[in-house]
């Protein structure tokens, strides 16, 4: 599945895996220096809360959740690190709008995850215990663009049939926010559809969040990566199960 020019904003590829025992803050930053030479710039992401906080559990100051990306000097490659978790993403930005496909991405993914191994043998840290592979697609679709009004969310989603408009008044549709979850038999595909302003140009958007997740068999690399590789497929064929022809039409579909 190509687009000539799909709506996709940001992707993000990697693994969840369980808690490293031994790990803290200062890991997050000794581990940047093997990143550097391909990530030579850093920034501070608000930190990923899978599991709400209990309000009486004591706060163990080594092991605040810190999320941290390595980006490269185009700004558009970064990977992220938690205690948690290790992902890969691609941004677009107003000079690197290309959207590089999923075979240029895994291996970009595959070195970051050997860089991370690698760290964690030479400090004598234990293998991380995977359990979920993910890919995440952020597409945004603009107002005035693929859309007018959230009435025409119709002609977007296979899975939204249009709101009726009540019998009294003449009012209009002013917002539109859905998501659903698909169980499939090898894993699961959660969509978000919400409405948001584009901090990079303004532009009023809906964003369509599209995440493919499963469980690996192992935490073998070769596991590891062929889980993803059917996360990937996974969210091939839930992206055209739920967006309409004509939309894809629009983006250009090869």
């Amino acid at each position: 599945m190509e687009f000539a020019n799909p709506p996709v904003a940001e992707t993000s590829l990697g693994f969840y895996f369980q808690k490293i025992e031994g790990w803290n803050v200062l890991h997050q930053g000794a581990l940047w220096e093997r990143f550097r030479s391909r990530y030579s710039e850093y920034e501070f992401l608000p930190p990923i809360m899978e599991i709400p906080s209990q309000p009486n559990a004591g706060l163990d100051l080594a092991s605040i959740p810190i999320r941290v990306g390595f980006t490269d000097n185009t700004k558009t490659q970064l990977v992220q690190m938690q205690d948690g978790f290790l992902l890969h993403n691609w941004r677009k930005t107003p000079e690197i709008r290309e959207y590089p496909r999923y075979e240029a991405v895994n291996p970009e993914l595959q070195q970051d995850w050997s860089t991370f191994r690698a760290y964690l043998h030479e400090r004598s840290l234990k293998g991380p215990v995977v359990t979920r592979c993910q890919m995440d697609y952020f597409n945004h679709l603009v107002r005035g663009e693929e859309w007018q009004d959230f009435s025409d969310l119709s002609n977007l989603f296979t899975v939204w049939n249009g709101f009726r408009q009540p019998t009294a008044g003449d009012g209009e549709l002013q917002m539109v926010s859905f998501s659903f979850s698909y169980r499939l038999k090898s894993g699961t595909v959660n969509v978000v559809v919400q409405p948001a302003i584009r901090k990079s140009d303004g532009k009023e958007i809906i964003q369509f969040t599209l995440s493919s997740s499963m469980a690996p068999k192992s935490s073998e690399d070769k596991a590891l990566f062929a889980c993803l590789d059917e996360c990937h497929d996974n969210a091939a064929v839930a992206f055209l199960d739920f967006t309409t022809a004509q939309a894809r039409e629009r983006w250009k579909q090869k």
